[in-house]
């Protein structure tokens, strides 16, 4: 059985006009689903735990919305064994869809979701900011400057002004330059998987990747694979804040890894320690303000229909 959460107000209202276009599909194949619609934040992750509870062993849970949906989504998920995931991409940001290769043309994304056996399983993260409950994530899981900028995107008036006129991942790149320069950076102990701790100075960011992008396209891990049992990090520390701002089209365009002040790694998990409190998101949610954050590898835990 197909069950479809939606959230018809994403992206100003496509999800609404995509959803009657896979209508049209289902109804034409004849199909058999049910159609939840997300009333507002949070919701989509109970009608996830809801499906879940379901007597049905081959649940294929389809998300018509952006890529927050799809991390409520994730987190109300309670039965991996039983669940196969598909999406319909209709964000503003898209970094899920672009990184398990989804098209954004809805018609093409339901032609891949009915075709698919269902037999791929995707890595997925999980992240938690000490004093805060665990998050899974699809994309990407991080803290400071980029999570910062999550924080602020979500409830930014720039969004949706740029949402209306479908350039909404500019807003992640206008709210990063402001950023950058308000912001305070940190020294950080990092502790990859079970290496000796390293001391980081002028920590900017750091990012855990599942994709190869976050932010509505920016680059950070162009190799990361959500099939290789890893994460990569992107993390910059140590250099002046002026320098971090010219290297930003570097960054966005993926020609950073190299680039002095970058760290670029695989790993299965890192445990991170701040001098400084720490604005930590999970897939662009909020996931919590802390001195202390873990982020780790969940290998093959999603069946996906791509």
């Amino acid at each position: 059985m197909y069950y479809f959460i939606v959230n018809e107000h994403g992206a100003s209202g496509k999800g609404a006009i995509t959803w009657a276009l896979v209508t049209h599909i289902l109804e034409e194949r004849k199909l058999q689903y049910k159609r939840y619609i997300s009333q507002g934040k949070g919701h989509a992750a109970t009608i996830a735990r809801h499906i879940c509870q379901l007597k049905d062993d081959d649940k294929r849970i389809v998300v018509v919305g952006g890529d927050g949906t799809v991390n409520e989504v994730l987190n109300g998920i309670t039965d991996f064994e039983h669940v196969s995931f598909g999406l319909i991409p209709t964000g503003s940001g898209n970094d899920f869809a672009r990184g398990m290769k989804i098209p954004r043309i809805a018609l093409l994304a339901i032609e891949k979701i009915i075709n698919s056996k269902g037999d791929m399983k995707m890595d997925l993260g999980e992240v938690q900011a000490k004093g805060f409950e665990k998050k899974v994530f699809g994309i990407s899981a991080g803290c400071g400057l980029d999570a910062l900028v999550c924080k602020k995107v979500d409830s930014s008036l720039l969004k949706k002004v740029l949402n209306k006129i479908h350039l909404g991942g500019l807003s992640y790149i206008i709210l990063t330059v402001v950023n950058l320069f308000s912001m305070k950076t940190s020294s950080c102990t990092v502790c990859f998987d079970d290496e000796y701790p390293q001391e980081f100075t002028k920590q900017i960011f750091f990012a855990g990747m599942n994709c190869p992008t976050e932010g509505g396209g920016v680059k950070m891990a162009p190799d990361a694979s959500t099939f290789d049992g890893k994460l990569t990090a992107c993390m910059a520390h140590g250099i002046p804040k002026i320098m971090t701002f010219f290297k930003l089209p570097l960054l966005s365009a993926g020609k950073h890894q190299k680039l002095k002040g970058f760290l670029a790694r695989p790993f299965s998990k890192v445990k991170i320690i701040s001098d400084q409190i720490m604005t930590v998101h999970a897939d662009g949610e909020y996931a919590g303000d802390s001195t202390e954050v873990e982020i780790s590898c969940k290998k093959n835990c999603l069946r996906i229909l791509i």
